[in-house]
């Protein structure tokens, strides 16, 4: 479920885009949209459990970053802390292409073993992304989640991203454009 759309331009595009750098504006964009997530969780949090068939998430989780894998997401970094659902770490798999786009069932490991996998059977994750382009690094790790025995995965992202010029996106535009973005629509109701 995207909480907005975006495409490369305005204040919440350049926000995603440098929240992860150290510049001197980077606390701002990060409370924007640390705001932002927290805001759409107290209006719509129970619509994706509803939509997910849920009645509670029991664990978070989010998707590892493909260029430095060795790190943790700064998007986990500015979320995590605030969420009080156990954690699952997915890790990328050594063999993985950094920039891939396509979906892939080997793209991510859930690390330390049948321990682990034994700690999510069943498991209802809320799992969390910064920025939907092609969907195939969420979509595979929601997979790796699944595989080890995760009952429902529910994916929320801060924001879409749409290329306008795409013949496909050019109704979703009229759509999205249309109006102010109000933080009070629902993606699962509208």
């Amino acid at each position: 479920m995207p909480i907005t759309y975006r495409t490369k331009d305005g204040q919440h595009a350049d926000d995603l885009a440098k929240y992860k750098q150290s510049l001197a504006d980077t606390d701002e964009m990060r409370k924007r949209l640390f705001a932002l997530f927290w805001d759409f969780c107290k209006r719509h949090l129970a619509c994706v459990k509803r939509a997910s068939g849920v009645s509670s998430f029991s664990h978070v989780c989010f998707v590892p970053s493909t260029r430095r894998p060795d790190t943790i997401h700064p998007l986990q970094s500015l979320l995590a802390h605030k969420i009080p659902l156990e954690r699952i770490d997915l890790a990328l798999t050594p063999e993985a292409a950094p920039n891939q786009r396509e979906f892939d069932t080997a793209l991510f490991t859930l690390p330390g073993g049948a321990e682990v996998g034994d700690r999510i059977e069943n498991a209802d994750v809320l799992l969390i992304d910064d920025t939907w382009v092609t969907g195939a690094r969420v979509q595979s790790a929601a997979h790796c989640l699944k595989r080890r025995g995760a009952r429902a995965v529910a994916v929320v992202v801060l924001a879409r991203q749409i290329e306008p010029t795409y013949p496909d996106a050019r109704s979703l535009m009229e759509r999205i454009t249309a109006a102010e973005f109000d933080p009070g629509t629902c993606a699962v109701h509208e």
